[in-house]
Parts: structure tokens; C-alpha cells; sequence
């Protein structure tokens, strides 16, 4: 079945979209003998599914989302509608599925009475004699889709044909190719032995290790990697852990994703995950800063905090330092961010010197291996010796950028022509001076050149963590389930190699990075998965706003979208019964996920088990919670759900 979810996906699924449902919604009426007095609603939705089309073509998405209130509240009125009839079609769906269970489970003629009455008392329900009921509410839709066509939407749009980039009316990606192979390997590095050889040199300098005042103050030296985003501190910091020579200075290396959540409870579990290779069975503050020590004590590690915010507040870093301050001489700490502010509080409450190293752009002749290694599908340039010229002007002018020219080189890779490369180095890069705003620019140039599915698809990802690892196997099968994925009766195995290119075209023009791991939790085993860079994340959370959302307290809560569709809840622990319920009012709600929750009440436990069978619309449940939950099961009524992972602590 199309999904009402890719009607604004993109320009040219819109159409296809609308007239589907309509076209059905019509056959089930007529099929019920409930189509009278529609003919009219009919024939001017016909008219007027074209018209839709031409707003949609020339609708600007940051022009929507940024000026035109209007404009977004009307594409959500029609998206509501569409969204409607698909619900109500798919449960009629479901009846006659069962109809053809039921009919073919036995001929006797006791069966065959019961399955008339059934069949009575289903028709009846299908009918409804309440505004609940499928038809009622697939006739409600239809009127609500003709009454958002019927307007004067046209006066809505700005048309600017004449002043606009080719940015909103992009010559879009071809998706033919299917990466495989040594595509999926991880990315080679280009530059950085210099900047490398410094922060390994000091890492393993001994002499502050015999330092009697970093004994007496119980201190961890702590080096500082700032700099922008995109410009490769963490591929810097992974070269550096892979080190042959930290790896003998050092018993064990830890690495921490922190990001914006600077939590010690939640660090302290992630370092011991690192070190034992196992999660820890304790769950409170004390216990695991107890457990923390003891694993520690004894150990010259290297700690790398990767991605760190936190610039404020001294009592979080004192939490997290009061288990590092003891143990034995030669601990040293490494860290991330792109604040000089971080560093220097970090730096304070641990009472150790002041080092840090500001992280620039790469060497102008290793930018360019980078560019012409993500570019160019042959390693031979002499294939391409037409594009040698623009493609050093194009990565010269990407400033040393990694992120940036791995995005942009991607993306051209797509469009082998000369002229293309020329018109997006004049058109897009001409004032592109290498600044956080510059490189947001870009990265949202090379989104919108994106295929409707691969938008959709990317948008969806900013319901999970920063630093999340997907499972390939995982992620496709939640973004078909949550409609994201084209498929009619009968396709799920051409669905499932949809959702898997997509996945590989995303890795490919660098949206995702595939990440391999060949040790886990005890166990040797090549462990493949994929994280998006912090920078793809923001990107993905902005270009989502309103229809994917992610919170982490009461406050966030309170500032979610009515249209939102996609929503992951982390601490729902710390929420009060009130919030939980709120909860409830989001109705259009096709995905929830409910992450990981350690000191969960009983009552909070039912209000969320309420929550989920109060929410009709689902496609998608992933429950990480807890051995005395119960997930909601037959009775909730959720007859749309296609996907469900449940996980107890």
C-alpha cells in the first residue's frame, strides 16, 4: 500500500499518493453501498489532486517551516485527511483478511452458521451505527481531504521562479546503483599524522606521571580536541585509540559517547560496559559509582569522552570525577568538543592543567584525496579527467571541511556532469567560507537533493540518540512498518530490499557511517552497525520538526507539535502521572519508543501501558523497560501495528 506518510515526502509522490486512497476510498464505499452524495466530493477532488501537485512543486521547505504558517498548517490538514483514510482502509483491509481465514477454517454446516453470524455482527461493526466505525470515519476523511483541496490554496504560495536556486526544484539522486562490497567498508582517513603524533606524544609522555603534585590532588591529566563540527575530531580521536603505541602505554582504552545528555549515572554504566565488556548489574548512583572505583582502581586507562556539551554546571563533572580521581599513576583523559568553554571547565574541576588542541580544517591537498576518494567510483583519475579541474576548485573551496566535502562529493557522484559540477561550485559554494553556518547550508543542499525516500527515511532516524548504533536489520524493518517504505499486498520482500538501499545510499553519501566492531560484551564477533554524525543528527532533527520528535523531560514534552508522528521518550522514569497522560492526546502518533528505564514505579508502569492502548495509530512500539511492565497485548485494539520490540531489564 502507498503511504500517506510520502505524500509530502516529496514532489513526486504526492499525486500518486492522494489519488490511491481516494480511488480505494471509493471502491470500499461504493463495495458498502456508501458512497451516495459523494459524487460531487468525488469530482472535485479528481479537479483538484493536480492543483495540490503544483503547490507542492514549487513549496519552498525553509520558506515553509520558517514564514508561512499558514502554508504548513494547511499541507498538515491534508495530510491528516490522507492519513485518515489510509487508517480506515487498512482496518477494512484487515476485516476481509480475516473474512478469508475464517471462511476457509472449515465447511461443516455448524462452521459455516457461525461464520454467518460472525460475518453479521463484523458487518454491523464495519457500518457502525458510531462515528468510530471504518466507513463513517473513511467518508469523514474523504470530506476532510475535499474541504483542504477545495480551498484557495494557490494564494499561499510565494511563487518565485525567477529568484530561486535550483535548490527547490533539485535534479534529484538516481537510486539505480545498489552499494555493495567494498562500499560498505569503512572509510578510509586522509591527513591528520601531525595533528595524531602531538596528542600521542603527550598522551604517553611519562614525566606528569611522576608528578608529586598530580599525586597529592588525586588529578587525571585531561587533553582537550576542539573544534567545530564536521571537522573530524572524533575520526581523529578513533586514529588515536587505534594507536599501536597507546595501546601498549595503556591497559585498557574507554570510549564514552557523551553528547548533550551529561549525565554520571549514565557515564559511569557506559565506562564500566567498556571495560568489563558487560552491562552492570546495579542501577543506582552510589552502586555504580562504587562498582566504577573498584573496576578502575588498578588500571592505567585512557578515557576518551567523545562529543561533550556540558559547560556549566560543576556539579555533573564533579559527580563523574569523584570515581577518577583515585587510582593508579598514568591515567590520562581525552576529549572532544566543539566549546572551548568545556575544556576549560573540565580542565578546572579536575584542578589539572590547562591542555587543548584546536582541531583545523585538513591540508588542501589531503582534502582533495577525500574529495576525489568519495567522488569518483574508479580510483584511476585519468577516467574522470574532465571533472580534475572543477572538482579541485570544488574541494578547495570546501575549506578542509571532512564532513562537508564527504557529503558534497557524494552527492556529485551522482551527477556525473561537468556543467552540474559547475553550476553547484558557482550557485552554492562561492561564499562558502567554512563557518558552522556555511556547513549547515550545505548539508541541508545536499538533503533536499535527496530522493522523497531517502528524506523521509533520514528524517525519521532524529527520533533516536545522538551516537545511536542501527542495526541494519532493525532500522529497515521499523521503517517499513512505520509506512516510510512504498509497498502494496504481496511486496514485502521488494519492500525489504527497498528499505535495505535506501539504507546503503544513505552510508554511501555519507549521511550514515557503517561502523564495525569485531569484540562484544565477551564474545568475538564481527558486529556491523551504523551511527549518523551529530551534525547529520541536528540536521535531521530541524528538517523533522513537527512530524518526529525526541524528549527527555516534562519541559520537552510540553513543547510537542500536535502533528507529530514519530516520537521516542527517554527518562520517562523522572515523568509525573500528568505528563505520561498527555501523552495520550497525540493521535496520529505511528511510532513510540520508550527507551530505557531503570528505577521505574509500578503506577508510572500502568499510565504507560495506558499511554500505548490509547494510541490507535500505531505501526511501531519498541519498549525498553522493565521485568514488571506488561506490555498492553490483544486487548489494546491496535489493529495498525506492524512492528513491536519489547526488552526487559
Amino acid at each position: 500500500m502507498e503511504t500517506a506518510v510520502l505524500v509530502f515526502a516529496g514532489k513526486s509522490l504526492a499525486t500518486p499518493a492522494i489519488s490511491f486512497f481516494v480511488n480505494k476510498a471509493f471502491s470500499y464505499l461504493n463495495e458498502y453501498r456508501k458512497a451516495e452524495g459523494l459524487e460531487a466530493v468525488k469530482n472535485r477532488l479528481e479537479e483538484n489532486i493536480p492543483k495540490i501537485q503544483s503547490v507542492i512543486d514549487v513549496a519552498d521547505p525553509d520558506y515553509i517551516k520558517d514564514k508561512s504558517e499558514a502554508l504548513d498548517a494547511w499541507l498538515w490538514q491534508l495530510r491528516d485527511a490522507v492519513e485518515e483514510a489510509e487508517d480506515a482502509i487498512d482496518e477494512l483491509e484487515v476485516e476481509r483478511d480475516q473474512n478469508k481465514v475464517s471462511h476457509q477454517a472449515g465447511s461443516s454446516s455448524f462452521t459455516r452458521m457461525k461464520h454467518k453470524f460472525v460475518q453479521s455482527v463484523k458487518h454491523v461493526r464495519v457500518l457502525g451505527t458510531t462515528s468510530n466505525s471504518p466507513l463513517k470515519r473513511l467518508k469523514k476523511a474523504l470530506e476532510g481531504l475535499d474541504e483542504a483541496a477545495k480551498g484557495n490554496f494557490l494564494t499561499l504560495v510565494q511563487i518565485h521562479q525567477n529568484t530561486r536556486s535550483n535548490l527547490n526544484n533539485p535534479e534529484q539522486d538516481d537510486i539505480s546503483f545498489r552499494a555493495k562490497g567494498k562500499d560498505l567498508n569503512a572509510d578510509r582517513v586522509f591527513g591528520r599524522e601531525n595533528e595524531k603524533e602531538h596528542i600521542v606524544g603527550w598522551l604517553t609522555n611519562t614525566s606528569s606521571e611522576d608528578n608529586q603534585d598530580a599525586k597529592n590532588n588525586n588529578h587525571v591529566p585531561i587533553m582537550s580536541i576542539v573544534g567545530h563540527g564536521g571537522i573530524g575530531k572524533t575520526t581523529l580521536a578513533q586514529l588515536i585509540s587505534h594507536d599501536s603505541r597507546i595501546k601498549k602505554h595503556f591497559d585498557t582504552v574507554i570510549w564514552v559517547a557523551v553528547s548533550m545528555s551529561f549525565d554520571a549515572k549514565t557515564l559511569f554504566d557506559k565506562i564500566i560496559q567498556s571495560v568489563t565488556l558487560s552491562k552492570p548489574s546495579v542501577d543506582t548512583f552510589e552502586a555504580l559509582q562504587q562498582h566504577l572505583k573498584k573496576e578502575i582502581e588498578t588500571i592505567k586507562y585512557l578515557l576518551i569522552l567523545d562529543d561533550v556539551w556540558e559547560d556549566k554546571d560543576i556539579s555533573k563533572w564533579e559527580n563523574l570525577f569523584s570515581s577518577l580521581r583515585t587510582g593508579v599513576c598514568g591515567r590520562k583523559i581525552l576529549l572532544t568538543t566543539r566549546m572551548q568553554s568545556v575544556a576549560d571547565l573540565a580542565s578546572a574541576v579536575m584542578r589539572c592543567e590547562r591542555e587543548f588542541f584546536p582541531l583545523c580544517g585538513l591540508e588542501e591537498d589531503e582534502n582533495l584525496r577525500l574529495f576525489n576518494h568519495h567522488a569518483f567510483i574508479n580510483p584511476d583519475p585519468q577516467e574522470f579527467e574532465d571533472f580534475q579541474q572543477v572538482g579541485e576548485e570544488i574541494a578547495k573551496k570546501l575549506r578542509g571541511c571532512p564532513l562537508v566535502t564527504k557529503v558534497v562529493a557524494g552527492h556529485l557522484r551522482a551527477h556525473m556532469k561537468v556543467q552540474f559540477w559547475n553550476t553547484f561550485l558557482h550557485e552554492h559554494l562561492d561564499n562558502f567560507d567554512g563557518s558552522m553556518e556555511d556547513v549547515v547550508k550545505v548539508l541541508k543542499l545536499s538533503y533536499y537533493h535527496l530522493v522523497p525516500g531517502l528524506q523521509v527515511c533520514f528524517r525519521y532516524c532524529s527520533i533516536f540518540p545522538k551516537n545511536h548504533e542501527f542495526k541494519k536489520e532493525e532500522l529497515v524493518k521499523m521503517w517499513i512498518a512505520a509506512g516510510l517504505i512504498s509497498q502494496t499486498t504481496g511486496e514485502a520482500e521488494r519492500a525489504q530490499d527497498a528499505a535495505e538501499e535506501y539504507l546503503d545510499l544513505l552510508n554511501r553519501k555519507s549521511f550514515f557511517e557503517l561502523k564495525l566492531r569485531n569484540f562484544r560484551f565477551g564474545r568475538n564477533e564481527c558486529h556491523e552497525y551504523f551511527v549518523m554524525h551529530d551534525l547529520m543528527h541536528d540536521l535531521a532533527t530541524w528538517v523533522s520538526s513537527g512530524e518526529c520528535a525526541r524528549i527527555a523531560d516534562v519541559a520537552s514534552s510540553k513543547k510537542l507539535k500536535p502533528t507529530v508522528r514519530h516520537l521516542s521518550v527517554a527518562g520517562i522514569d523522572g515523568f509525573p502521572a500528568d505528563a505520561i497522560k498527555s501523552l495520550s492526546q497525540f493521535k496520529n502518533l505511528r511510532t513510540i519508543i520508550i527507551e530505557d528505564c531503570h528505577d521505574i514505579q509500578d503506577d508510572t508502569s500502568r499510565e504507560v501501558e495506558k499511554v500505548i492502548e490509547s494510541l490507535k495509530a500505531l505501526r511501531v512500539v519498541q519498549y525498553h523497560m522493565f521485568s514488571r511492565s506488561r506490555f498492553p497485548g490483544k486487548e489494546a485494539n491496535l489493529k495498525h501495528l506492524r512492528y513491536v520490540s519489547v526488552s526487559m531489564n
